[in-house]
């Protein structure tokens, strides 16, 4: 039997229909999978006693109409807006710049140019969205490599220059804006990783080099940097693309162990500092202990539905970036913040979604390194405004004043955004193609 694709009657089949789909990467799977429907149709008709062209012929036919069939494909692998996404970060933004107006009208020593920047960089953050969501992601790992090069070049030189000049945190200078590298980096590195080889596809001296090079060295500069929070996200995004790409215990264990020991060092170097965050958390009603104290005060005083929108900050330190939840509660009540948990925790779990449903590894990887991310800085702050965890300085993204940390996590969504549109426009793996309905 020669193969049916020969046949003109099945080239025309395949040609018009995948002529109705947009989403030309479908293209080959969608053939082969409309060939194997067609072969197993022409095998039964022969099975009945008729010759090879004819059933061909026949086999074609029984399969519809090619420009049905099409359309109907094309539908199934269309760009997709993910709605619930883009609804839940329109919340986060909208409750943001809600609570930057009510710190400016309830605060005198805020200016006007307090809710005109926070608006500026909404602007550009939205803009940031905008592009990244009809970037195709995939073109950007093939710069995953130099990006990480240059984020950690970005960060060593920060840190030097701080130490000379005894500055910290150091802001490098983008026109009129300062940026924090420190936190600025986490983001650009993890996403790096994620385009990175496989730990399982890792040579001797390479899974050397890659626990040296991409474990231990941001650790060792996030060290430094003395930030204890993004020294434990780093490490933990790190671990979870590791245990995701290795290809046993012994290779994930092994290559956990290096970076682990130096998280270890560090904060062996940091007790005095995580002995007075502790007694802190442990006894927010001390005089000495202000911090959590105040924050205590606020949220009991809020009660169910707060005191009202501009009102002026009961104490509440740094209430435009670590502490913006309190304020809010104080503000909004006890119900806001309730309500606020629940969209975080939708907003993860959409997140979650996102890489459950893809077939693109490197898009699973994105995706759950950016749960890390997000769930890191939008749970941390909030359970430590409510006294649940000890303090620390990470200001939640959307929420707070951030400024360009504000356009690059909008940037991120952007991204999720852009693996989401593409969901059903990628071929599946071998071996892996969902199964096609025909007429």
């Amino acid at each position: 039997m020669r193969p049916v694709e020969e046949y003109k009657v099945v080239q025309d089949f395949l040609a018009r229909v995948c002529k109705q789909v947009r989403a030309r990467a479908m293209h080959p799977e969608i053939r082969e999978e409309l060939l194997g429907h067609i072969e197993e149709r022409t095998e039964l008709l022969m099975l009945e006693g008729n010759s090879e062209e004819p059933a061909v012929q026949e086999a074609v036919k029984q399969m519809g109409d090619p420009g049905d069939i099409g359309k109907s494909l094309h539908l199934a692998h269309r760009p997709q807006l993910d709605w619930k996404l883009l609804v839940l970060l329109a919340l986060f933004l909208i409750i943001g710049l809600v609570g930057m107006v009510s710190v400016y009208y309830a605060d005198e020593r805020y200016s006007v140019s307090l809710v005109e920047r926070k608006s500026f960089y909404f602007g550009i953050g939205v803009l940031f969205l905008i592009g990244f969501y009809f970037l195709d992601y995939r073109k950007l790992k093939k710069y995953s490599a130099p990006v990480f090069f240059f984020i950690v070049i970005l960060m060593v030189i920060s840190l030097v220059y701080g130490q000379l000049y005894d500055i910290s945190p150091v802001y490098v200078k983008v026109g009129h804006t300062g940026v924090n590298m420190i936190t600025f980096s986490l983001i650009p590195l993890l996403l790096a990783l994620a385009g990175a080889k496989p730990a399982s596809q890792w040579g001797r001296w390479e899974t050397v080099l890659n626990i040296l090079y991409r474990g231990v060295l941001p650790v060792v500069l996030y060290s430094i940097s003395s930030s204890i929070i993004y020294t434990y996200i780093y490490v933990i995004g790190f671990l979870v693309l590791t245990w995701r790409t290795s290809k046993s215990m012994k290779q994930f264990a092994m290559i956990a162990a290096l970076p682990l020991v130096v998280v270890a060092i560090f904060l062996s170097t940091r007790t005095d500092h995580l002995l007075l965050r502790w007694r802190e958390f442990m006894n927010p009603s001390a005089k000495e202990m202000w911090y959590m104290g105040n924050n205590a005060d606020a949220i009991q005083a809020a009660g169910w539905f707060g005191q009202g929108f501009g009102q002026a900050t009961p104490k509440i330190p740094y209430v435009l970036y670590d502490n913006v939840f309190p304020y809010l509660i104080y503000c909004f009540g006890w119900l806001f913040g309730i309500v606020v948990g629940v969209l975080i925790l939708l907003f993860l779990v959409r997140i979650w979604s996102i890489s459950t449903v893809h077939r693109d590894s490197y898009a699973k990887y994105i995706a759950a390194l950016l749960i890390v991310v997000f769930g890191f800085r939008l749970l941390w702050p909030l359970l430590m405004g409510l006294g649940i965890l000890p303090r620390v300085t990470l200001d939640p993204p959307f929420f707070s004043y951030s400024g360009m940390n504000q356009i690059l996590d909008m940037a991120a969504v952007g991204l999720l955004l852009s693996i989401y549109r593409r969901k059903n426009m990628i071929p599946s793996e071998v071996g892996e193609a969902a199964p096609m309905k025909v007429a």
